[in-house]
């Protein structure tokens, strides 16, 4: 499975329907109970796999949280299932953007996370105290 190619797909797709039904997930509707004009999401989570999906107001996938280390009741994701490579620390994902090409921002205090801009998509590497990848996020660049 590869959960980046799932990124701008509808929630009622084949594809999105295949990965609810096989995680036994539930998507829940997070409207705007305080009536401020924010749009409504639709979220869907598997904390047994270390996923999170996030789908905007028209029902698109615009949004994955990788959960690379156990934390708030997520297990750590399998890295073969993300799409997109896991760093072993910030010093690797910045030589990989730079020596790609990729254009990228960085965290102002420290190392602690840094946001690779691929066009269509964003790729937001979280890292721990000690350096280590804690959570990727894949960003619709629109979202």
């Amino acid at each position: 499975m590869n959960l980046f190619h799932l990124l701008g797909l509808p929630l009622k797709s084949d594809e999105i329907v295949e990965v609810l039904e096989y995680y036994d997930v539930a998507v829940i509707y997070d409207f705007d109970r305080l009536n401020e004009n924010s749009p409504d999401a639709y979220w869907a989570s598997s904390m047994s796999a270390g996923f999170e999906l996030r789908f905007n107001e028209h029902q698109t996938l615009s949004t994955i949280f990788l959960y690379a280390l156990s934390r708030h009741n997520f297990k750590a994701i399998e890295p073969s299932m993300a799409g997109v490579p896991f760093y072993q620390g910030f010093a690797e994902a910045q030589a990989s953007f730079e020596a790609g090409g990729i254009p990228f921002r960085t965290s102002s205090e420290g190392q602690s996370w840094i946001k690779g801009h691929f066009g269509d998509h964003q790729v937001h590497y979280e890292f721990n105290k000690e350096g280590a990848l804690a959570l990727v996020t894949i960003m619709a660049a629109n979202a």
